[in-house]
């Protein structure tokens, strides 16, 4: 009779060991994944601030004006694993009283089609038919490389590897886009060719790809009989309020990739390993006292 129960206690334990492994293996490879997607419901806004120059074809010189800039991103919908993303850029002009809007301009509408899992663009259902990451990859370190789409080159660009540093309490690793004389295609009015180069440095959080930190210098010139001449400068950087939310974002991020990356799949594994070897230890025994 206590064979019996030995028996069966060891049998509850190795089946109870079983499903904790599966429950864990099943967490790392599908509940995480799900988890980790873009939401459905992603909705967030960055503001920028910096200097605009324009070229001024009255005075044959630059006209000099500081902006503020917003990216506005919103979720519009799915189908299958792809996110629609409204995206809003507004530009105003701060110098004048009221600060004036010069989005006619300087901004852009449009939807982005963008995969929940991997964050590229899905080409054939983008829009535009964009290429290359929405957002950074996680997981970024030294030697990496991604390319990463942008709306001034209208291509997407490759960011590659700098540094790795410590910033606002995070371990964070430097990329930089680095590109000279893109052609853009024909000025609308003179029919010119024109040329966009730009510097761009994308500080990362590495364990989530959350970037917390962005700084541009783009220039878009002309090319004319006396060589490439520049019709517009944007020096823009994100402001001290987008870089602290998203500072917090990704302390945030961290904190539940340990949880639920790390510490939930690996404790049921650990725990269900032990329990069944527990109770195969326990049938083994009591296979041995029947005997």
């Amino acid at each position: 009779m206590t064979a019996k129960k030995v028996g069966w206690g060891g049998i509850t334990l190795s089946v109870a060991g079983l499903i904790l492994l599966i429950v864990g293996i099943l967490w790392l490879t599908i509940i995480f994944p799900m988890l980790a997607k873009l939401p459905t419901d992603y909705e967030r806004s960055y503001y920028f601030e910096g200097t605009f120059w324009v070229a001024n074809s009255s005075t044959g010189g630059m006209d000099v004006f500081p902006i503020e800039q917003t990216l506005a991103h919103k979720a519009a919908g799915t189908q299958g694993n792809i996110l629609f993303i409204d995206e809003k850029w507004t530009v105003t002009r701060t110098d004048t009283s009221p600060p004036t809007d010069i989005s006619a301009v300087f901004g852009e509408e449009s939807t982005l089609a963008v995969d929940r899992s991997t964050l590229k663009y899905v080409p054939d259902v983008d829009e535009q038919g964009r290429l290359g990451y929405w957002g950074p990859p996680r997981g970024l370190g030294e030697g990496d490389s991604f390319d990463v789409w942008n709306r001034g080159a209208h291509q997407a660009l490759i960011a590659y590897y700098v540094t790795t540093q410590e910033f606002r309490g995070l371990q964070v690793v430097i990329f930089k886009i680095m590109e000279n004389d893109l052609p853009l295609g024909n000025h609308p009015q003179t029919q010119l060719p024109l040329f966009m180069g730009t510097t761009i440095y994308l500080t990362i959080e590495p364990k989530s790809g959350t970037v917390v930190e962005q700084n541009a210098l783009s220039t878009t010139s002309m090319e004319m009989a006396s060589g490439k001449v520049p019709v517009q400068i944007a020096n823009v950087k994100w402001t001290e309020q987008t870089i602290s939310e998203l500072v917090d974002v990704a302390k945030d991020a961290v904190k539940m990739l340990f949880w639920f990356e790390t510490v939930v799949p690996w404790l049921l594994i650990g725990i269900g390993a032990i329990i069944l070897i527990v109770g195969v230890a326990a049938i083994a025994r009591g296979r041995t006292k029947s005997a």
